[in-house]
């Protein structure tokens, strides 16, 4: 029920990108980071991302400190959702208030889903950027041990791309 290793591939349709950027952008209300969930089914490559939720939608109490705060409720939720809906977890994405899509230190050390070959993405300024395209978009994948390989925009092979459908 997390992210597959195996996977060299994840595509969001363009669409659906549109909708996240969007209530990112609404739930942080340019003054605060918030996240989401990218849900699909890990069964092929590329993996193709079906649906979303947001991090307060699983554990209303994420943002409440200021900062991100996942809770072991949310994570309960979350699992519970993807049992229903017959769906994986293959992408996390949190906003930052500026532009730079580095990791901080922060998510460095404390991985939303800390399981290697995990994805997660980072879209700067509130989520104030463009829907059509993943070039200002941090994409980093976790390795275990608190190490994680970047993906680059420029790489051909970037492992997150968006697709029509």
């Amino acid at each position: 029920m997390a992210s597959n290793p195996a996977i060299t591939t994840i595509k969001i349709p363009v669409w659906l990108w549109a909708w996240v950027i969007f209530d990112l952008r609404r739930r942080g209300r340019g003054v605060r980071e918030s996240g989401a969930f990218l849900l699909g089914r890990e069964g092929s490559d590329p993996a193709r991302v079906r649906s979303y939720i947001c991090y307060d939608d699983v554990d209303p109490e994420a943002y409440q400190a200021g900062v991100i705060a996942f809770h072991a409720s949310g994570c309960a939720a979350l699992w519970r959702l993807c049992k229903e809906k017959q769906l994986d977890l293959l992408v996390d994405v949190h906003t930052h208030p500026g532009p730079d899509v580095r990791q901080s230190s922060i998510d460095e050390r404390h991985p939303m889903m800390p399981i290697t070959g995990h994805t997660a993405m980072i879209v700067p300024n509130f989520a104030k950027t463009s829907w059509w395209s993943l070039n200002a978009i941090g994409v980093y994948e976790y390795l275990g041990g608190f190490k994680w390989r970047t993906h680059t925009a420029s790489a051909r092979n970037r492992r997150v791309k968006l697709s029509l459908w």
